[in-house]
């Protein structure tokens, strides 16, 4: 048996489909290999060439036919891991995988853990933990900004900016250091503790800029929580069936047929909605209603855009405007949305051009509403990168209190430069965090079980 220090797992989602893969990563998955697939050139895996595939039968410990399969090699340090890597691509029949996988855990192989592969990657020094972290956004981003912004922290991108706000703060610590141990005539520039203040407040500058990106980078990631709010039979389900394309919600001619909300995700573009329909609001004496109603205003307590909509035949009603205080009071980003503009004329339409006008039943004027939207949400000049995780913001939440703490410090001049440089390292060791130079068993694993067990 061979000794137990390899891993392997089914890496495609459950399922049948065309193809299936099965990873296999560390010191033993060659040799592994080599029990369990014949290629059609007969040679082993220990003599055959890296990044190349190979086409033959994979082929249980008994000798009998498994699969035909393509078997890629990937000989380490140059492998996703850095180890040792073969991923096998056979038909992608859920009962063959298993077997298959079976066959190489009987080999000696052990089933990986959740995120293992992206764990021995950071392990192996091929990946810091934003780039990790930017492997699960990737597979997860759900809109084209939040996928463009995974690719870029995937890259490397977060990375460099933590790296260059930790060489800034090694530099100052550096000369405080030597200013310590050597006369001023010894060093080559001497400088004021006003001069030092104003590059330690360049640093804290770079760090608050980074932190301004977090809400926007949040909403990208995440998405928009959008709740439709009106009064009954204002086209709040029409609407939402509008953004689907499908009759989602129940319609009628009744009012209070939405008596709980509906939750629906939608994708805009460069963002995500997530779309809320709720209970039209009104004073009535069902019960059930009642308890819907109440939860239109959790919901609201709750959103990050409000689409209040209006019956344009109608016009704004007392409850209308005492939703809209309501709102204002809450300091809520609302738009306010006129349905069933086709049963207004022509004139009346043209005389209202500032204001959004739709028509759910016939599925005009949507393009307007959602342009609104982006303008809500889409930056002119958007960020080349943005901070997507409450990590992150935490740490660098704190650089900024280590620096704002030296800072203040400074000023003093009773206080020696020898502990001064201990807020500084504070802000270096913080940041070596946020890219894995320092890491704890704790961090790993709350970050690595978010993973599937195929990453």
């Amino acid at each position: 048996m061979i000794e137990n220090k390899t891993i392997a797992n089914i890496i495609t989602p459950p399922g049948k489909s065309g193809v299936g893969i099965i990873r296999v990563s560390g010191e033993q998955s060659f040799m592994i290999i080599d029990q369990l697939f014949k290629p059609y050139d007969q040679q082993s895996f220990m003599a055959k060439e890296s990044h190349k595939a190979y086409l033959g039968k994979v082929v249980r410990s008994n000798g009998s036919l498994l699969d035909e399969a393509l078997v890629l090699l990937f000989k380490g340090p140059n492998s996703f891991t850095g180890d040792d890597t073969v991923e096998i691509q056979a038909h992608g029949n859920p009962f063959i995988l298993r077997e298959i996988l079976k066959e190489i855990l009987l080999l000696g192989a052990r089933q990986s853990q959740a995120g293992e592969f992206s764990r021995q990657a950071f392990l192996n020094g091929k990946l810091d933990l934003t780039q990790c972290e930017g492997i699960l956004d990737t597979i997860n981003a759900s809109n084209k900004l939040a996928l463009q912004q995974s690719l870029s922290q995937l890259e490397g991108s977060l990375r460099k900016k933590i790296k260059n706000i930790s060489k800034e703060l090694i530099k100052l610590s550096a000369y405080l250091e030597a200013t310590i141990d050597f006369p001023d005539d010894e060093i080559d520039s001497s400088l004021s503790r006003t001069e030092i203040a104003v590059k330690a407040d360049n640093i804290r500058k770079t760090t608050d800029n980074l932190l301004k990106t977090y809400q926007q980078g949040k909403l990208i990631k995440e998405g928009i929580t959008t709740v439709l709010i009106g009064q009954p039979n204002a086209g709040k389900s029409s609407l939402l069936n509008c953004f689907l394309n499908e009759d989602r919600a129940i319609i009628t001619e009744l009012p209070g047929t939405t008596r709980d909300a509906i939750e629906e995700q939608i994708i805009l573009d460069e963002l995500t909605l997530k779309l809320v329909d709720t209970a039209g609001f009104r004073e009535t004496e069902d019960k059930i209603e009642k308890i819907g109603i109440a939860k239109t205003y959790d919901y609201i307590q709750i959103a990050q855009l409000v689409i209040f909509l209006i019956d344009a035949s109608k016009g704004l009603t007392t409850s209308d405007q005492k939703m809209l205080d309501h709102l204002d009071r809450l300091e809520k980003k609302y738009l306010l949305v006129y349905n069933k503009a086709d049963l207004l004329s022509q004139e009346i339409l043209e005389n209202n051009v500032d204001r959004i006008c739709i028509s759910a039943k016939h599925s005009t004027g949507l393009e307007i509403l959602m342009s609104r939207i982006k303008e809500i949400f889409l930056e002119k000049e958007s960020e080349e990168l943005y901070l997507n995780n409450l990590r992150y913001y935490e740490s660098l939440n704190k650089v900024r209190t280590s620096i704002e703490t030296f800072i203040r410090e400074l000023s003093r001049e009773d206080i020696p430069y020898d502990l001064l440089t201990i807020h500084l390292k504070e802000a270096y060791q913080e940041l070596s965090f946020i890219t894995g130079e320092n890491f704890t068993d704790e961090l790993l694993e709350n970050i690595f079980n978010q993973f599937c067990i195929g990453k």
